[in-house]
């Protein structure tokens, strides 16, 4: 195999491990982009074999790694997809503040802290796009699930604000609000049974994948989208009309 060595735009996902991050990472890679990727663990990137994927082990509470990795990264950064979150169920009465602590810090903080770590290289580099991801619970509410919800609703409001303040330097900010997708995150709730009886919900009939909300974050990323800033995109089924 011929060695590729021409510098490729890069893009950080972060939670790219798994999920949602592990899909986007891979299409990013087959679209020919260099994807840095950034989780505690590689997951299911270690079947990756790519030589335009750099994985960097990073929990995204951690600024100092973050801004660390971008300042090591010698391609032009063009976009970053935050994908990293938590959600563990609790009922409201025994949430404990190190729960509520460790999903507003992974969630919403290392989504803001993200941000930061990559805007001033992609100001450099000329512009570029940023997607975060938010959940059809920041509207809905969810039985043992408000710690979540905030989170998420913070998201949003932190990506509307972005996309005004970012407008002016070519950086495009908008945000995927998945409803129930097939991944692990979801199943780890409760019985098999009891996640497919979510199914009844969906006028589609069926739940998203993660390579359905990859492909809107590569659209969103992409030039196709040039004209879209500061929106909510919200793939389910048709389970949220309104």
């Amino acid at each position: 195999m011929v060695e590729d060595t021409q510098p490729r735009p890069a893009i950080v996902v972060t939670g790219a491990g798994s999920g949602i991050g592990y899909a986007a990472a891979s299409l990013f890679l087959d679209k020919g982009y260099r994807v840095l990727a950034w989780d505690i663990v590689p997951g299911e990137l270690a079947r990756l074999d790519n030589q335009h994927l750099r994985f960097t082990q990073i929990d995204v509470r951690d600024k100092t790694a973050m801004d660390r990795a971008v300042a090591e990264e010698t391609v032009p950064l063009r976009g970053l997809v935050a994908c990293a979150a938590i959600f563990k169920r609790v009922p409201f009465l025994k949430l404990d503040e190190t729960t509520w602590d460790s999903h507003l810090d992974i969630n919403l903080k290392g989504s803001f802290l993200a941000c930061q770590a990559v805007l001033p290289a992609m100001r450099r580099s000329g512009g570029g796009s940023i997607v975060l991801f938010s959940s059809s619970i920041a509207r809905t509410g969810s039985p043992t699930g408000g710690h979540y919800a905030a989170t998420k609703g913070g998201i949003l409001g932190l990506g509307r604000s972005l996309a005004l303040e970012l407008a002016r330097d070519g950086i495009r900010v908008n945000i995927i609000s998945p409803g129930i997708t097939d991944t692990p995150q979801p199943r780890g709730h409760g019985s098999e049974a009891e996640f497919y009886a979510k199914m009844k919900n969906i006028p589609l009939g069926r739940f998203g994948t993660p390579q359905e909300m990859a492909e809107t974050a590569l659209f969103l990323l992409e030039g196709d989208s040039s004209f879209i800033t500061g929106q909510d995109i919200r793939i389910n089924g048709g389970s949220q009309i309104s």
